[in-house]
């Protein structure tokens, strides 16, 4: 009797040892927030980016905060952006707005670089093209202090930038530590229909 016992006992252990050393956890992917191979982090808007763009620093706050990103991009997706009426519309709140405006674009020595501090400005022109600059902090002189209710500081013009002319083709993304320029005239001068999302840092 104590053999059969101590031989029941002995081949459930081998058993209980067997079946825990076949079991296999499941690797789980995990998104690493922008990467094109693991996650669309356009959300299926097919505009592209510009070459100026800062991954890191959109990898950064995109990480953060993914439910701005997706408003932001679900919100360009979906909206007929032609139709839209000049002014502010909100998508989430405060923590991400629009702002559509329509304007001719001016004279380059009119044109100052600005920075903000609490919110980044994603500029994409609906129709039309103007020149837009963009150059780094360290790079530019202030012109005036900075105005926190408007949450904007303006700086001098003479420094040296990468310029593109802005189509609908491109859309563009600027940090706080992005001086940056539109709003240029381009050789057509042509009317312009911009929307500037504002997404709070």
């Amino acid at each position: 009797m104590k053999i059969t016992f101590k031989l029941i006992t002995l081949l459930i252990t081998i058993a209980m040892t067997c079946s825990c050393g076949n079991t296999r956890k499941k690797a789980v992917p995990v998104a690493s927030g922008t990467d094109s191979t693991e996650v669309d982090w356009k959300y299926g808007w097919t505009v592209s980016a510009s070459p100026a763009l800062d991954m890191d620093a959109l990898k950064e706050h995109q990480a953060q905060y993914p439910e701005r990103w997706k408003a932001t991009f679900e919100y360009l997706k979906n909206t007929d952006l032609s139709k839209l009426s000049p002014g502010e519309h909100e998508i989430i709140g405060r923590e991400v707005y629009a702002i559509v405006s329509e304007y001719v674009p001016k004279e380059e020595a009119e044109c100052n670089f600005e920075a903000h501090r609490k919110y980044i400005d994603f500029q994409y022109l609906i129709s039309g093209k103007e020149k837009m600059g963009v150059t780094t902090l360290d790079k530019v002189a202030p012109i005036g202090e900075y105005d926190e209710k408007k949450d904007i500081i303006f700086f001098k013009p003479d420094a040296p930038a990468i310029y593109e002319v802005a189509t609908p083709e491109v859309f563009y993304i600027f940090f706080p530590k992005d001086a940056h320029r539109p709003s240029i005239k381009d050789k057509d001068g042509v009317t312009v229909k911009k929307i500037v999302i504002k997404i709070k840092m």
